[in-house]
């Protein structure tokens, strides 16, 4: 079936020569930002130069605020931190969680409609059931687990106007979905949404369109897959590098999907597939 579904999708290598991207997301001016994990720097494109921010430390996902302020994951520092582009200041925003234990590899992160921050920390959890999803409560410096018990989490995504969360388990090879309460903070009628990936990898980032179709870039495997709200794998979009890590859709709709792809260092456009949902900063 999945054979059948592959299909070449026009593209376009916007940028290369990078060290294992991931993470983009858009800035209100239209820049680009990205991670390069192994070269550890929080990155900006704006159309035709790149600017590398070095974060002394390993950045996994990146997500922006509405005061245009970068928040990304240090998986090697156990962080939550944020990187103002006007002063160029780094800031540790989170490193723990109510309980006291400390943050061990946050991974990937989002903004709800009430601006909390939901994030993965994998705490490499890759043959033991330690990984979790959490959430930073707004304006606080702890962080509470909504879901734990899982293998290598990764990347989140929300569809339904923030009411419903998507979640990639990567070393399941599943994702996941669930109500997101954004008032009282939790996570309800969590239930497996959809298989992924044939292993040991699976799922790593995932972007909606402004269709609802979820877009899942399967690490290792050449390829995005596309499901719809039911679960259903309706589309498979075939890369050139075997392991995309993390996609975001181009708000103008000029870009498309772009997909940050590690095998070969590149950030790939996918511009004929239009726009995504709007985020929450």
């Amino acid at each position: 079936m999945e054979k059948e579904l592959a299909v070449q999708q026009q593209h376009k290598v916007i940028i290369n020569g990078l060290n294992f991207p991931e993470g983009p997301v858009f800035d209100f001016e239209g820049n680009l930002w990205f991670v390069e994990i192994l070269g550890g720097n929080l990155s900006k494109w704006d159309g035709e130069k790149l600017v590398r921010f070095h974060v002394a430390g390993t950045p996994n996902g990146a997500m922006i605020d509405k005061e245009g302020i970068l928040w990304f994951c240090d998986s090697q520092r156990g962080e939550i931190r944020t990187f103002n582009p006007k002063s160029l200041q780094f800031n540790t925003v989170c490193n723990s969680t109510i309980a006291g234990e400390p943050l061990k590899r946050p991974n990937d992160l989002l903004f709800d409609k009430l601006g909390n921050l939901i994030f993965s920390d994998h705490a490499d959890g890759r043959t033991e059931n330690v990984s979790t999803f959490c959430v930073l409560p707004k304006n606080s410096s702890k962080a509470t687990p909504i879901s734990s018990g899982k293998l290598f989490t990764n990347g989140l995504a929300f569809c339904n106007n923030g009411e419903t969360l998507l979640m990639a388990e990567t070393y399941n090879q599943q994702l996941w979905i669930g109500e997101w309460d954004a008032e009282k903070l939790e996570l309800l009628n969590e239930r497996p949404f959809a298989k992924a990936g044939k292993g040991p990898w699976g799922p790593d980032g995932m972007a909606f369109d402004e269709n609802e179709l979820l877009y899942v870039t399967v690490f290792n495997e050449y390829a995005i897959n596309v499901y719809n709200k039911s679960g259903i794998l309706v589309n498979k979009i075939l890369t050139v590098g075997n392991r995309p890590t993390s996609c975001a859709f181009d708000p103008t709709g000029n870009l498309g999907l772009v997909i940050t792809e590690a095998e070969r260092g590149e950030i790939i456009s996918f511009p004929t597939l239009g726009k995504g949902l709007p985020l929450f900063y």
